[in-house]
This record gives structure tokens, C-alpha cells and sequence, in this order.
């Protein structure tokens, strides 16, 4: 059995590879992950030391004024100073984004605020006016100001590096999100007979259903923003199993018969069984897989207990499952295959509404009916060509 069902999708898993080695490949291109962590470190590392030398500059300056040690550590913390500007100006071209503007400026101060020490301690110690002498030796003098300067900036740098680091890490993780789902779409299409925008409707579908249910106040705990994006990336994956089915069950052009039609219902399982292997992989507990599998498994369930593969019933049915039930549904009646003629929106409507709190949830096919326009918008908008 599994040797029928690999040979004539083999070419199609061949192209999928390739397209997702140059899919991955423009992800990391395009975020630039290594690209950052050195200049980062570099500057992290810059940033400690100016703190260290200007902290040391004014115990030299107040035990020895006239010290030439001081001055050594004037040039040193300058030169870093303008190399730490130098990284951070390269680092903008490589990530333009607010955060890396917030720590340009603060070098930038950084860098004033060590010109302007050098200058004051030049005329300090050239000037002979009592006023600036008496001003220089008060107990809170102008070098507390600048310690006090210097450590606010110092740690509004590290502050800001530690979010860009935080950044980075969220960058690959959602990069590594769209790796994963990239090669599962191309999985899942490699052994579906729909189209592609099949996909793009059961997405738009299963958001409209689910924003239109928090609406009307039904399932708010349940359909946060965070979900509902969940969901609309997941809906792609709801007939993956369909990778398991065998060729001439998977493309016949008639109605199966009873045997073909209990391995086609093997696809929930099937599905369930890849994605329960991806969210291993990626410790995807309560992401986007962990939502696909949720459909994959449970979108021929119905509302009466009469669905497959497990026979729920009613709250038992994942919530994802139930919205993916109704845009599946409606996408099947309304679109053409070579075995039938596609439905007219108005058919549509009344069939999904007949079995309302049979095979539907109840509140989802009222989600469905007052979105019932945006359905056929988006059905018409993306037909299949």
C-alpha cells in the first residue's frame, strides 16, 4: 500500500524541496540573523568599557586634576566611542527598524557627552577664573553630573541591545514558523487536488467566521487576535492527511464506493499524525500546528456525534474545527470539480443552514449567515479559473 502511494507524487515532493531550500534560504537572507549578533556583541562590549574609562577618568580627575593618565583615557574612551558609532550606523543598514534608531541616538549622546567632558576639562584646566575652579572642586560637582550622565546612558544601552537581542530571537522563531509551514502547505498541496485558491478562500472564510463569533459575543475567551491569526494560518493544512491517501481513491473523478470511502476517511487521522510529529519536533504546544492539528483531526466531526473519525459531539469538537467545518463545507458545495457542478451561493446557504445544531454548530452557522455576503464576495473574487 505505501509503495502505490509515493511513486507518482515523487517529482512534486522533489520541486516542494527545492522550493522551500530557496523559500528558508530568503527568510534568513532577508532578517539577516548573523549578520547582527556580532555587531551587537561589539557593542554591548564597547559601551561596558566607555562606562568603566569615564568612571575611572573622574577618580583621576578628582585626586590628580593635572594627571596625564587622564587624558590617555579621554583619547581612549573617545576612539571607542566612535567605533561604537561606526558598529551601530552599520548595524541600521542591516536592521532598519526604531529600536536601532533609539540606540543610535544614544551613542550619539554618548559620543557628545565625552566631547564635551574633554572640552570642559581642557578650559578647566587652562582657565584661571576662581568662578570655574570653585565650581569644579564643589562636593557635587560637575563630575557627578557627568557619572551620573554617563550611567544613564550606559544602561539605556544595554537596555535597548537586550530588546534587539530579544527581537532577534522572536525573528527566528517566526522565521522558523514560516519554514515549518511553508513546507507543510507544499506537502499538503503536493497530494491535494484543489487549487490554490481553495486555500485563500478557506483562510479568508474561517477569519470571517471567527471574527463575526467574537462579534456576537460568542467564544470571546477562545478567539483572541493572537488565535484568529492562528487559525487563518493553520486552515491550509486541514486535509494534509490526504498525503497518506492512495492515488486512485485520492483522483477518482466519481463517487467512491464504500471501501475507497473509509481509507478517504483515514485522511483525519493521517493528518493528525503528521502534525502531531511537526509539534514535537518544534515544541509547538500552543501555535499554529497545535491549531492544525486540531482541524485536521476534527473538521469532519459533526455537531450530533454523526461525524468521523471519532464520533464527537457538540463542545467536544475543538472549537477550530467546527469554524473549519462550515468554510470547508461551503467551499465544497460552491466550487466546481469534474465530478460535479458547483453550487449557487443561495443553495449554498440553505443546505448549511439545514443542518444547523445537526451537523453544524449552532452559533457558528449564525456566524455564517450574517457573513454570508462576505462568503460570497470572497468566493467570487477568488474563483478557480
Amino acid at each position: 500500500m505505501v509503495e502505490d502511494r509515493w511513486p507518482s507524487c515523487r517529482y512534486s515532493v522533489i520541486g516542494m524541496r527545492k522550493n522551500i531550500s530557496l523559500s528558508a534560504s530568503k527568510l534568513i537572507q532577508d532578517i539577516n540573523f548573523q549578520k547582527i549578533l556580532l555587531p551587537l556583541r561589539v557593542i554591548a562590549g564597547l559601551s561596558a568599557l566607555i562606562f568603566a574609562f569615564n568612571f575611572c577618568y573622574e577618580v583621576f580627575v578628582s585626586y590628580n586634576p593635572s594627571s596625564y593618565q587622564k587624558w590617555a583615557i579621554s583619547l581612549i574612551t573617545f576612539v571607542m566611542s566612535i567605533w561604537t558609532l561606526i558598529e551601530v550606523r552599520g548595524l541600521s543598514r542591516w536592521l532598519p527598524i526604531s529600536l536601532v534608531d533609539v540606540l543610535l541616538y544614544l551613542v550619539g549622546v554618548q559620543l557628545a557627552l565625552v566631547i564635551l567632558r574633554i572640552v570642559l576639562a581642557f578650559f578647566f584646566e587652562t582657565s584661571d577664573g576662581q568662578d570655574w575652579r570653585l565650581f569644579a572642586h564643589m562636593e557635587i560637582g560637575w563630575r557627578w553630573i557627568f557619572l551620573l550622565a554617563y550611567s544613564v546612558i550606559f544602561i539605556s544601552v544595554v537596555d535597548t541591545i537586550i530588546r534587539l537581542f530579544s527581537l532577534n530571537e522572536k525573528n527566528k522563531a517566526v522565521a522558523l514558523e514560516e519554514q515549518m509551514l511553508a513546507s507543510l502547505n507544499a506537502l499538503a498541496k503536493a497530494r491535494d487536488n484543489e487549487t490554490g485558491n481553495h486555500i485563500i478562500r478557506t483562510q479568508l472564510y474561517v477569519k470571517n467566521l471567527a471574527l463575526r463569533l467574537r462579534k456576537m459575543g460568542y467564544y470571546e475567551g477562545e478567539l483572541t487576535d493572537r488565535i484568529i491569526d492562528l487559525l487563518f494560518k493553520a486552515a491550509p493544512l486541514h486535509d494534509i492527511g490526504k498525503v497518506g491517501i492512495p492515488d486512485h481513491i485520492l483522483l477518482k473523478p466519481g463517487r467512491l464506493n464504500d471501501e475507497e470511502w473509509e481509507i478517504m476517511k483515514t485522511h483525519t487521522t493521517i493528518g493528525e499524525a503528521v502534525l502531531s510529529s511537526a509539534e514535537i519536533e518544534f515544541k509547538d504546544e500552543d501555535g499554529v500546528i497545535a491549531k492544525a492539528l486540531k482541524i485536521a483531526g476534527g473538521h469532519h466531526e459533526k455537531w450530533d456525534g454523526s461525524g468521523y473519525p471519532r464520533g464527537l459531539s457538540g463542545a467536544d469538537i475543538p472549537l477550530a474545527a467546527r469554524i473549519m467545518s462550515v468554510a470547508d463545507i461551503y467551499d465544497a458545495l460552491v466550487s466546481e470539480r469534474v465530478y460535479k457542478k458547483g453550487w449557487t451561493h443561495r443553495e449554498a446557504i440553505q443546505e448549511i443552514i439545514s443542518h444547523q445544531g445537526t451537523y453544524f454548530d449552532p452559533r457558528v452557522v449564525e456566524a455564517f449567515i450574517a457573513e454570508q455576503d462576505n462568503f460570497q464576495e470572497i468566493a467570487e473574487q477568488y474563483k478557480d479559473v
